[in-house]
């Protein structure tokens, strides 16, 4: 490849993508693209002389009717050979239309194709590898390309070239140390992608103030970050914050009292506060700015949130509106674990190894490249859905900060965090790290807000779960003695082949892993026969909560092997410490293909580290836990766990909020029956012991949301799961049958498997693209999927009830299928009823209900996100009709109840809701 050569840019729209099977193509595209410009295009539509399926013929919008006189693929592939003649053919996923059309010209009696290729998804992967999607229409969109019809081949082609431009500048931009390093690992690349990257490396060419190279990697400079100051003159009257707001935010009258609240707390009695802040009210400003009067970087606010999705909306959305809005620099800082970023010396490490597969490749090549662009490390950036490549147990951070001298140490992204955390006035957590690392925020005393605070409980109770995952530390105790010496590739002891000192320290670490492994499956053998003496047949997850007695026999008989276990962790620990140091004082001494080799055992070395920090407090006996073993399946002695799960977490919280100043708790939904008892008695505060301040919604929901409860729906527990899935695939259909994103919402992933199933074999699927966790991805994968496909059907269940907003037609129909309960054979939430029952209460009552409704209102709340979203939520479980605290349950919706509507009418119903004559608008939207 040369600056004169010319690229054939294809694309096909197909029957299907089996072309073996007797799919053919319906049309082909082709854009030629030389220096950098499109110099000609075509198309061609194809008879492909077989059917068309319905699903093909709505992705493409391409009909038998078009192709009735339309060429057979033979009568135009002469033209097509001659076209791609003396090119250099490009496809977004060229894995798939190179072969496929090769097959085709081999079919028709002409050559195969012998062109190099280029793949235009991989070098996007490269290029953009902080992009969450790599679809051809979404690069367009990301790209500002112009891309009119998605999935015609012709405009798919012409887009692809574009494409290939742009990241042909995006490459070039590059400096010209990352430049090299990615030619020099395109061999491995699929096709000639590599040699289409080495074609286009540029003169070597001075860094920018804004980059500098450190070791292996170029990498963004650190800015320096202004200490933290409180501003001057809160807006204390309503004329100051209209002065202040407008005209880039509508000043509500509940925000403004929630602003007052905050800020009269923190200043003056600095009590906890509890604030409930109906969706749209603007909560996170609603807090943020009071704070920006308050917080210093001496006594800073720590804003704690649900997940880090929600702590990266704060940080990239709301802290920068808040400085464009004030004028001020409020230096902010994401916190989380070490794990979530990256650590340079490791990733230097792995780079060079030899062993390293296509994919891990390409995943070294995004990172060379967002380097240049990241300031924080945090591989969140990156935008993945899964975490789990071999790679990343390589390169995540340990904690460990490079020491002085290493070449590293400078730009040490967790040092660098660390940094600001001390001089920032505003440090964003989440409630799992703050559960645990309270303590490493360094700062006396600094404000809380709590946000999405329903949840803080019991996430502070999972942070202090203390698991012996036997079975993992199997695994990862197997994969030490092969690194040692039990493997077929290189290992430690090849390494250290002329030294007879540390082949001897490794041959004993050998015998000693090997003792200690066989320490372990005693220990899995002789609780599982105790607890299982006739395990049952099957292959369902097992999670058996063990009783009193039970706990008190499990801490007698393990005493002695878990304290032999501890001291043969610490020893294998201080050994491999040793190793590594050795390694890295000593590092020409090695192979180059060495350094993943050691990585690894880095890797090892870390996983072995928490464990043993988990088994120093295990703590089986502790009141306020319950001890289970779990499996998973009856007959996984060797995956035997034991964990001690916390039921009970109000004292933990009262711990840690013990350390901060004016304990703020906010949310949308955190009353129950319009008060705050439930979560006072959850965060273990007396009912009387908080301030409440109640904000109602500024959203008119009467017009804006549709609420529909079945009147014929069956009982779950009156049906088998196969009929009453039958019964759901058929709702489903009914209801979803439309243009309107939906999310239905599950309290059972084995439920979702069922339904999905059902769905996929009828003229649903052929509508609308179905996503269903469990089955076509995890709840990240399809959350996204979903997001980028306005008519899509997602089949999800708990992670879906909230904290995901989807505004406007993104989302316009949640179908709850039934009362979200708590699973009562749950472990820990039969622990929980038992502790109410001694003490008086009724479980169902007191910890149930309030549980449920909570979930309720928040699956509702995914519905209406904005003034404008107009919605329909459709209740499936007819307990929320016919009992008493299913009545109950519906006060939890704001200011609506729910229309009573059998099945067969609930279409008729939407249909008029969303398309409404407009004598009809008042009728469909008064509650009856």
């Amino acid at each position: 490849m040369d600056a004169d050569t010319i690229y054939a840019v294809i694309d096909l729209e197909t029957t299907g993508t089996a072309v073996q099977k007797g799919d053919r193509i319906i049309q082909f595209g082709c854009a030629l693209v030389q220096h950098g410009h499109i110099i000609h295009t075509t198309a061609q539509l194809i008879n492909p002389d077989r059917p068309i399926p319905g699903t093909i013929q709505q992705l493409t919008g391409i009909t038998p009717a078009m192709l009735t006189s339309a060429p057979y693929f033979g009568d135009v592939a002469a033209t097509f050979e001659a076209l791609l003649q003396d090119t250099v053919i490009v496809a977004h996923n060229v894995n798939f239309d190179y072969p496929f059309l090769s097959a085709e010209f081999e079919r028709v009696g002409l050559s195969p194709l012998q062109q190099p290729a280029i793949d235009t998804v991989e070098l996007a992967q490269i290029l953009l590898p902080t992009l969450a999607s790599y679809r051809l229409q979404d690069l367009t969109s990301y790209l500002h390309i112009q891309h009119d019809q998605p999935h015609r081949a012709d405009s798919d082609a012409a887009s692809t070239g574009q494409l290939l431009v742009a990241l042909a500048k995006r490459f070039q931009a590059l400096p010209s140390h990352t430049q090299q390093q990615l030619a020099g690992f395109g061999p491995q690349l699929l096709r000639q992608t590599g040699d289409w990257l080495a074609s286009l490396v540029t003169p070597r060419k001075a860094l920018p103030d804004s980059l500098v190279q450190v070791g292996e990697f170029v990498v963004r400079r650190p800015q320096p970050v202004a200490e933290g100051a409180a501003l001057a003159n809160y807006p204390a009257t309503p004329a100051a914050k209209r002065a202040l707001l407008r005209p880039a935010y509508r000043v509500r009258g509940g925000q403004s009292k929630m602003m007052d609240a905050i800020y009269t707390n923190a200043t003056t009695t600095q009590a906890p506060l509890f604030v409930e802040a109906g969706t749209g009210l603007g909560k996170t400003l609603g807090y943020l700015l009071p704070y920006a009067y308050v917080a210093t970087a001496e006594r800073p606010l720590v804003v704690s949130t649900a997940t880090t999705v929600l702590q990266e909306q704060l940080a990239d959305t709301a802290v920068p509106q808040l400085r464009a809005l004030l004028g001020a620099p409020l230096p902010a800082v994401v916190v989380k674990s070490p794990r979530h970023y990256l650590d340079l010396r490791g990733f230097a490490a792995t780079l060079h190894a030899q062993s390293a597969n296509r994919l891990t490749r390409v995943l070294e090549m995004r990172l060379l490249v967002w380097l240049t662009q990241t300031t924080t490390g945090d591989l969140a950036e990156l935008h993945m859905t899964n975490y789990r490549a071999p790679l990343f147990n390589r390169i995540r951070h340990t904690g460990q900060v490079a020491a002085p001298g290493d070449p590293y140490q400078a730009m040490d992204f967790y040092a660098r965090l660390q940094a600001q955390v001390a001089r920032s006035s505003m440090i964003i957590t989440n409630h799992a790290y703050l559960a645990r690392h309270a303590d490493l925020l360094g700062h006396h005393r600094p404000f809380l807000v709590v946000d999405e605070a329903q949840h803080f409980a019991d996430q502070v109770a999972a942070a202090h779960a203390r698991k012996l995952d036997l079975g993992r530390l199997r695994v990862r105790l197997l994969k030490l003695a092969e690194l040692i010496g039990h493997g077929d590739a290189r290992d430690l002891l090849a390494a250290y082949a002329d030294s007879a000192v540390w082949r001897y320290k490794l041959q004993s670490l050998a015998a000693l892993v090997d003792d200690t492994l066989t320490g372990v499956t005693r220990m899995q053998e002789t609780v599982y026969h105790h607890q299982f003496p006739q395990p049952a047949a099957g292959s369902a997850f097992v999670d058996a909560a063990l009783t009193a007695e039970q706990v008190t026999w499990l801490t007698t008989t393990l005493a002695g092997p878990l304290a032999k276990l501890g001291r043969a962790l610490a020893t294998i620990a201080s050994t491999v410490t040793a190793l590594l140091a050795d390694y890295t004082a000593n590092t020409t001494h090695f192979l180059p293909s060495d350094a993943a080799l050691f990585q690894a055992v880095v890797g090892i070395a870390a996983g072995l580290a928490t464990q043993r920090e988990g088994l120093a407090d295990l703590r089986l006996g502790d009141p306020a836990s319950v001890v289970t073993v779990t499996l998973p399946h009856p007959l996984a002695v060797t995956d035997l766990a034991i964990t001690a799960s916390v039921y009970e977490s109000g004292p933990l919280v009262q711990d840690l909020v013990a350390g901060f100043t004016a304990p703020t708790f906010v949310g949308a939904t955190l009353t129950v029956n319009r008060d705050f008892d439930f979560l006072a008695r959850q965060l273990g505060y007396p009912a009387t012991g908080v301030t409440p301040l109640r904000l109602r919604s500024p959203f008119h929901y009467k017009q804006q949301a549709l609420v529909l409860a079945c009147t014929d729906a069956p009982s779950a527990k009156d049906l088998t799961p196969a009929a009453y899935a039958d019964y759901l695939a058929s709702a489903i259909l009914a209801l979803a049958d439309n243009d309107r994103a939906t999310i239905v919402l599950f309290t059972s992933l084995a439920q979702i498997r069922l339904v999905y199933h059902r769905l996929a074999h009828t003229r649903l699927a052929d509508r609308k693209e179905l996503l269903a966790q469990g089955v076509t991805g995890s709840a990240a994968k399809i959350a996204k999927r979903f997001a980028l496909n306005h008519s899509a059907l997602l089949l999800g269940a708990a992670s879906f009830f909230e904290g995901v907003d989807y505004p406007a037609k993104a989302l316009e129909q949640v179908i709850l299928t039934r009362l979200p309960f708590d699973a009562p054979e749950q472990p820990t939430t039969q622990a929980r009823y038992a502790a109410l029952q001694a003490a008086g209460a009724d479980p169902f009552a007191a910890d149930a209900v309030p549980r449920a409704t909570l979930r309720l209102a928040q699956s509702f709340g995914r519905l209406i996100r904005t003034e404008s979203d107009r919605g329909a939520f459709i209740v499936l479980d007819p307990r929320w009709l016919t009992t008493p605290y299913g009545r109950k349950m519906q006060k939890a919706l704001p200011n609506l109840k729910p229309l009573a509507v059998p099945l067969g009418e609930m279409a008729g119903y939407l249909h008029d809701w969303f398309d409404p004559r407009k004598e009809d608008v008042d009728a469909a939207s008064t509650p009856k």
